[in-house]
């Protein structure tokens, strides 16, 4: 019985000490120096789908020195900022001892990361952005030189050309990113990423990475919330496309017209294919609408013209006021 109880207890130490360690894995600790920086108040703050939430801040040491440590159950993105324009972007994973160095202060421009491969992977990202803003500082710098000139126009589209340039260059880049990471969530940064205030790849261009990027990272990570984000809108768009197409093929010439069944003023539903065997025009129109209210005598002359050799008009209002529809077609 004594040996059972000493089994027993072993066991439980055994397994309570495992757990501990786990819970311990799950912990992240952040630690680091940001020079210049004295005193100020750092924050960290996690990057959901759709929100960024409040994790944890602390004040820098004399020496600037700062430590965090919170658990994770997930990899994620945390948005690490001493202020709104001065911040960096890391991608932290459970279990992580991860060491910043910020020798200048500047987290955008000045910064050294380890112990986290997915941090460091979007610093790559943001070095190249940085790269091709400077360029675009440089094209701005000599808009703003010749824009008074007598070859101003000439000179314009040639800046216009070496924009696009630049714009393509990070475009390419983003795709050879993802094509080298298909499987780390670094890559959503780069599918998502603008150039200014455009963003980098459409679904309606570039979906392929969309879809590859969504498979690749569901094998890692099928649970992960940023993954999950990502499935769903390419099932979304997906979808969208699928309804898109069918709508077109529906208004393929030859095609037979989509029902449409709607009451007349009368309340008597009038269905288009009930006109089947007729020539007719669909005439969609606003009692708001000037010009349709202006086309309206026309088509009636139409009408009279040609109503028996089989003809019809089917109108279609777009009025949301019922009232105002009836006094449209008096």
């Amino acid at each position: 019985m004594n040996k059972l109880l000493s089994i027993s207890v072993v066991f439980a130490l055994f397994f309570g000490a495992c757990s501990n360690e786990n819970r311990k894995n799950e912990d992240v600790i952040l630690n680091g120096k940001v020079q210049k920086s004295s005193g100020q108040t750092l924050f960290i703050h996690e990057l959901t789908t759709d929100n960024l939430i409040p994790v944890d801040s602390v004040k820098l040491t004399d020496e600037g020195k700062f430590s965090f440590r919170f658990k994770l159950t997930e990899a994620g993105f945390y948005i690490l900022k001493l202020s709104k324009e001065n911040f960096v972007t890391l991608l932290l994973a459970p279990g992580e001892n991860v060491e910043l160095d910020v020798p200048g202060g500047n987290f955008s421009s000045d910064i050294v990361i380890k112990g986290s491969e997915g941090s460091e992977l979007l610093m790559q990202l943001n070095l190249k952005l940085r790269e091709n803003y400077s360029k675009v500082d440089s094209l701005v710098e000599v808009y703003k030189s010749i824009q008074n000139g007598k070859d101003f126009v000439e000179s314009k589209k040639q800046l216009d050309l070496a924009y696009t340039e630049i714009f393509e260059d990070q475009r390419d880049y983003v795709k050879q990113f993802i094509d080298k990471n298909p499987k780390s969530l670094a890559s959503i940064i780069a599918l998502y990423q603008y150039f200014g205030n455009q963003v980098l790849l459409k679904e309606t261009d570039d979906f392929e990475y969309f879809e590859k990027l969504s498979l690749s990272l569901s094998e890692v990570y099928p649970d992960n919330k940023h993954v999950l984000d990502l499935r769903q809108r390419v099932s979304d768009f997906k979808r969208a496309e699928a309804q898109r197409i069918q709508a077109e093929q529906r208004l393929n010439d030859g095609s037979e017209a989509p029902e449409i069944a709607l009451p007349d003023k009368n309340g008597n539903v009038i269905s288009l294919s009930s006109l089947r065997g007729k020539v007719v025009l669909i005439d969609f129109w606003a009692a708001w609408c000037p010009p349709c209210r202006q086309e309206n005598p026309h088509l009636v002359k139409l009408y009279n013209k040609y109503k028996n050799e089989g003809f019809e008009i089917y109108g279609i209002s777009l009025d949301r006021d019922k009232d105002e529809w009836l006094k449209g077609i008096k």
